[in-house]
């Protein structure tokens, strides 16, 4: 029995010996590229017998070690088609090319909502995501600057100057109409709250874009104005150390002072003269102090004899010879220098993966006044235990920035101020006080009152950004389908503005001067000697806590789900505190504030009629923001072409009322995508991959700025029984609630022609309900509207995307395209408007039902008649009744434009390559739109040199045939003024293309390089701001940047990347 049973063992042994003699191991070695040859970090390769895996280090280098012989491997990363290598037979080093998906315009393989990633083949929803190549094409310091022109639906609102709420970006337009409209930032899973300044974008991988419904509303009540996910770096599994050093030089040329189309100093001496001999100064000079311009006063002293008018007339003409533009040229504005350093080292073993950055900035503005300097450092650990079933992830952010400027900037008072004489001594101009009257003042007892620019040039206005920003997280594989998270960000924030103005500064200088009161021999100064500093803080903590299931499950080959649920809960808290220090002694750090009885109304020295507070009293604020949200997503995939996906997500906060029904607001989406390449009756070779997508949901907004409790402004006066009193700044209003805005959208996704054409294309409408908006209340209340909800606007639009490899091969040549549609319509507002003039002002504060939120009217033009007057229309017929036409209210008596907003907008980047070489530029267009020239006539009574209009003038019979610029007027007529500053013929097309920048790099790799210290190396050369190469209207205006607003100038940078 006992050898039976020993030989029974040695046969078995022997089965298992022969089975493993059978099954040969292998190891495989190799390098993953693109199809130039550059290497692929972090890309994944899977054993498919073993579901083993391993990453490619930076050098696109990875190792399999006891792999089975004829295994299969698959390749994949982000951006490039997935690989399979069937069959592997021995041991070999493998060369793997990979070919890529797009060029960084389209969705890629994984798109991120920041709860969770998402296959890009069975997401439903409108996304498209920017690799870290598209994002570097510009060099900005601020991330958002950098998706100019490169992202599908979203445009920066360059022309948008006029008018409160209006965002710095927009994706997909308008939603809201006094809320507010910025798309809401994720920064690594979390909403972030801080300075987006403070975001280093060399530590940035990729961005997301969620723009539709699907896409959004896991987001919730932030999710209407769309969400930009932004995912930083982090290390590589089995990854060598890898240190990275990059850096950039950007030169920028001086503004072009001579866009802002004004009068030559010849013009407008000679309106000064016409409008004094009209006795439109008498009244400033028989003040005695308030300012005229050194012309008045040499007319004025020619006039009572105080000076021949030889003496005069010499004077003028010397005033006509000056331009104050080439003494601001000279010594106010210089070349922009922006220089930027980044150093990270990344890489990781078999347990962690780990990041280390550090970045630097310092920029000097093309005003010398101005600066800029920011040092930001980040350290990512993530560590994996327990064969990868449980991963802690560690992220510690660090950033300081300083903004330096000059915070009481010159503006000229004439065009032929002299700031410097000839010898280059500072010369004093005239500020708030007539020169006559600031050089016998007091009789030497006040403080200097000249006002000498150069003086003033120094920065003393520091902005003071301070973040820290810590992320903990914890991922636990409870099943191999089912994983539980939990996470939690903190962030902490202080921006302190510090306005620091010496005692010989003219602002301190003035203050002092402008309350203080000589009586008999006796000066008495309510303010004391010393410095003013104004002091301003505000500073932000954030809290949030997520605790997050993830499910994914496959049922056999047909039947795949993925499912989150989740809670979030926010604590937001900011306070912000505002006080200005008379008589401050930097070296001592004391003040005079305990002097000064700010009860007390001090009598202007020059003007005893007037009188004022002296502001010591802080200002003092707070807000608290608690939230807290329930979310769920849930996908289906059936037979991995038919795919129905579904969310909700139900937001509370303290800003509501306590009416639970008020209080929450459940937002929901759902989405179908049909994969229609992988049907049988749909089998051509020209077609790689077609997605059809349809969704529809509800996103949320919230105004922070107002709450469902009664909330009062402190006015900071004092009433007439000498005690503080605050004003209602919003009734109480229980039923106030989130804004809701109801989204469709319809998407085609496509591969054609075996790679050479991919895109998307999408069709969306966004009705936006609940908006908060002014409403009408019984006059019983006291008041006489309050913000509730109410309003509604529509938003319809396109986006296109397309991208074609013209040529392949040695010689490349790509073109990717953006082309978008949108336009909006406000389809309900309460309150009504009460004229025409209140309709036509053009600050979008005053939305008008049926019409675009930033609408542009005008009154139709009759031309001028033949005194030079301008003529407008009444009830059809031709008139000069500018009050009458003004305060009618008959919209069908104005000429509506159209937006001021373009309705059409994209891009077009065309990239050449040459093996290592590679050439791109980038044009973009905004068409469809309109913008308002500011003339002469900027206001009634207002005779400024700021715009040239006064040399197109009507001047005599006949000129109303060849002009369209009234005859000057005196006495000013205010409502004239104002028909023409509305009137069609200042309304203009804005339709331009403009080059907007040029790249040209090169990249060396692999064994050219291996002589020196780094393996792999780029450097660029890159130009921006080019210019306009077409635009509608004849006029020398940027649309971007309107009349009055200095284009960016020129600039060329010069740059490296170098990986050891």
């Amino acid at each position: 029995m006992k050898k039976s049973t020993i030989y029974i063992v040695m046969a078995m042994l022997c089965f298992f010996l022969k089975v493993e003699a059978q099954v040969k191991k292998i190891a495989i070695k190799g390098r993953i590229t693109n199809e130039k040859g550059l290497p692929i970090a972090n890309a994944t390769i899977k054993v498919k017998e073993s579901k083993t895996t391993t990453i490619a280090n930076g050098e696109g280098l990875f190792e399999l070690n006891n792999v089975q012989l004829g295994t299969t491997l698959i390749i994949s990363s982000i951006g490039y088609k997935t690989t399979e290598l069937q069959n592997i037979q021995k041991d070999e080093f493998l060369n793997v090319r990979m070919l890529t998906e797009d060029n960084g315009l389209e969705e890629v393989q994984v798109v991120s909502t920041g709860y969770q990633n998402i296959p890009k083949e069975r997401a439903t929803g409108s996304f498209v995501q920017l690799e870290n190549k598209t994002l570097n094409r510009n060099v900005g310091v601020n991330i958002l600057d950098r998706l100019d022109g490169v992202s599908s639906g979203l445009i920066l609102n360059k022309g948008l100057t006029n008018g409160a709420n209006n965002p710095k970006i927009s994706i997909r337009g308008r939603s809201t109409l006094f809320a507010s409209a910025e798309p809401t930032i994720v920064l690594d899973g979390f909403p972030y709250e801080g300075s987006i300044e403070q975001i280093n974008p060399a530590d940035i991988l990729s961005i997301t874009l969620l723009k539709d419904a699907a896409a959004a509303s896991i987001w919730g009540a932030k999710a209407s104005n769309g969400v930009i996910v932004i995912t930083t770096k982090r290390g590589g599994k089995n990854q060598k150390l890898q240190v990275e050093l990059s850096s950039t030089l950007t030169i920028g040329g001086k503004p072009n002072l001579y866009y802002q189309d004004q009068m030559s100093s010849s013009e407008f001496i000679d309106l000064e003269e016409y409008l004094y001999a009209k006795g439109y100064y008498t009244s400033a000079i028989n003040s005695g102090y308030r300012p005229v311009s050194e012309a008045i006063e040499i007319f004025n002293n020619r006039k009572l004899g105080k000076i021949s008018k030889v003496d005069s007339t010499n004077s003028i003409n010397n005033l006509k010879e000056r331009d104050v533009r080439i003494d601001l040229k000279r010594y106010f504005y210089r070349p922009s220098v922006y220089q930027q350093y980044q150093l990270n080292l990344n890489g990781g073993g078999e347990f962690n993966r780990y990041y280390l950055s550090g970045g630097y900035d310092k920029n000097m503005e093309t005003s010398v006044s101005n600066a800029f300097d920011r040092f930001t450092l980040k350290a990512n650990n993530t560590f994996s235990l327990f064969k990868d079933h449980l991963e802690i992830v560690g992220d510690i952010g660090f950033a300081s920035g300083n903004t330096y400027s000059a915070s009481q900037p010159y503006l000229p008072y004439s065009p032929y101020d002299q700031i410097v004489s000839a010898n280059g001594e500072p010369l004093s101009v005239i500020k708030n006080l007539r020169s006559a009257y600031v050089d016998t003042v007091g009789n030497g007892k006040l403080l200097d009152w000249h006002y000498k620019p150069i003086d003033e040039l120094k920065a003393n206005s520091v902005l003071k950004q301070v973040q820290y920003k810590i992320n903990l997280g914890i991922n636990y594989n409870i099943l191999e389908e089912l994983t539980l998270s939990a996470k939690y960000q903190y962030l902490k924030e202080s921006n302190s503005n510090e306005n620091n103005y010496p005692q010989q500064s003219f602002y301190t200088r003035d203050l002092i001067n402008r309350y203080s009161s000589i009586v008999g021999n006796t000066l008495n100064r309510p303010i004391p000697l010393g410095g003013i500093l104004e002091n301003s803080v505000r500073n932000l903590i954030s809290k949030i806590l997520r605790f997050q299931l993830d499910y994914h499950k496959s049922f056999g080959s047909e039947h795949d789900i993925n499912a989150i649920i989740g809670f979030e809960g926010g604590d937001t808290r900011g306070n912000s505190t505002s006080q200005s220090y008379f008589g401050y002694n930097p070296e001592t750090l004391t003040n005079g504030n305990g002097t000064i009885n700010p009860l007390i109304f001090y009598p202007y020295y020059y003007a005893p009629s007037t009188s004022q507070q002296i502001p010591t009293a802080p200002s003092l604020g707070s807000q608290t923001d608690i939230t807290q949200s329930y979310y769920t997503n849930i996908s289906y995939t059936y037979k991995k072409k038919y795919i129905i996906s579904g969310s909700a997500r139900r937001d509370e906060s303290n800003l509501f009322g306590v009416k639970a029904n008020q209080k929450g607001v459940p937002l929901w989406s759902t989405g179908l995508a049909w994969i229609i390449d992988k049907e049988n009756f749909l089998n051509s070779e020209w077609i790689s991959s077609l997605k059809l997508r349809a969704t529809f949901g509800y996103n949320g907004n919230l105004d922070k700025n107002i709450s469902g409790l009664l909330t009062l402004t402190n006015t900071g006066s004092i009433n007439e029984w000498g005690s503080n009193y605050s004003r209602v700044r919003n009734p109480p209003n229980p039923f106030l609630r989130w804004e809701k805005v109801k989204t469709y959208n319809l998407g085609l996704d496509y591969v054609v022609l075996k790679n050479r054409i991919s895109g998307s294309i999408d069709f969306y409408q966004k009705d936006a309900e609940d908006l908060i908006g002014n409403n009408p209340i019984a006059m019983q209340s006291g008041v006489f509207q309050f913000k509730g909800n109410g309003a509604s606007l529509r938003t319809k639009g396109i986006d296109l995307i397309l991208n074609i490899k013209n040529i392949e091969g040695a010689f490349q040549w790509s073109t990717a395209a953006l082309f978008n549609y949108n336009t909006d319509k406000v389809t309900s507002y309460k309150i009504k408007q009460t004229s025409n003039g209140n309709i036509i002002s053009g600050n979008y504060n005053n939305p008008l039902e049926g019409y675009p939120y930033y609408a542009i009217f005008s009154y139709p033009s009759a031309g001028l008649d033949n005194s030079g007057a301008p003529q407008g229309y009444l009830n059809g017929a031709i008139s000069k009744n500018y009050s009458e036409i003004i305060s009618l209210l008959d919209t069908k008596q104005l000429k509506f434009h159209g937006s001021a907003s373009p309705k059409f907008f994209g891009s077009i980047i065309n990239t050449f390559s040459y093996k290592n070489l590679e050439l791109s530029f980038n044009v973009i267009y905004k068409l469809g739109y309109y913008f308002r020239k500011l003339s002469v006539f900027s206001g009634s009574n207002n005779y400024s040199y700021t715009s040239r209009d006064y040399s197109q003038r009507w001047q005599k019979s006949g000129d109303e045939l060849s002009t369209k610029i009234p005859a000057l007027t005196y006495p000013a007529n205010g409502a004239m003024d104002s028909f023409f500053l509305n009137s069609e013929d200042l309304v203009d097309r804005a339709d331009h293309i403009r080059l907007q920048d040029i790249r040209l790099s090169y990249h060396l790799t692999g064994q050219k390089i291996s002589s020196f210290l780094f393996k792999n190396a780029s450097f660029f050369l890159y130009a921006k701001n080019l210019g306009i190469l077409w635009k509608t209207n004849e006029l020398s205006i940027d649309p971007d940047y309107g009349t009055f607003n200095i284009p960016q100038p020129f600039s060329g940078t010069v740059g490296f990347n170098l990986k050891f």
